[in-house]
C-alpha cells in the first residue's frame, strides 16, 4: 500500500498540534478522517473547530470557507484555523486564522467570565 505523502505531512501536523494544545492544560483530539460532514481535523476544546493546514501555498479565503462549512456541521460556536509556517517547528509558533467576528465573540466571553467572576 502506498501512503500518500501529503497526508502524512497533515496527519503528523494534526498530531503536533493535538500535543500543543493539551501541553497546555487543555483536551483535544484528532477527528475521525473522512466524514461525509466534515468537522474539522482536531476536537475537543468546547465549542471550537480546528482546521489543521500544512501547506506551501496560502489558501486563507478556501481554508476559512471550509471551516464555516465544519462549524456549521459540528454546531459550533467558532473554529480556528491553525497553519503551518514555513521553516518552522515549534507547534505554539504557527499560525492561527479566524474571522474578526469569531474574534471579537472569543474575546466578548473572555470579557463576560472575567466579570462574572470578579462580580
Amino acid at each position: 500500500m502506498l501512503t500518500n505523502p501529503q497526508k502524512t505531512k497533515g496527519d503528523g501536523f494534526e498530531r503536533v498540534i493535538v500535543g500543543a494544545i493539551e501541553d497546555a492544560g487543555l483536551s483535544a483530539w484528532r477527528t475521525r478522517a473522512g466524514w461525509t460532514d466534515d468537522r474539522g481535523d482536531v476536537a475537543g476544546l468546547d465549542g471550537v473547530v480546528v482546521e489543521c493546514k500544512n501547506h506551501s501555498r496560502l489558501d486563507l479565503s478556501g481554508w476559512i470557507k471550509e471551516l464555516a462549512r465544519e462549524v456549521s456541521n459540528a454546531g459550533a460556536r467558532r473554529g480556528v484555523v491553525i497553519h503551518k509556517r514555513k521553516g518552522v517547528s515549534d507547534p505554539n509558533e504557527q499560525y492561527v486564522t479566524m474571522t474578526v467576528r469569531d474574534w471579537l465573540a472569543m474575546e466578548k466571553e473572555i470579557r463576560d467570565e472575567l466579570f462574572t467572576r470578579s462580580v
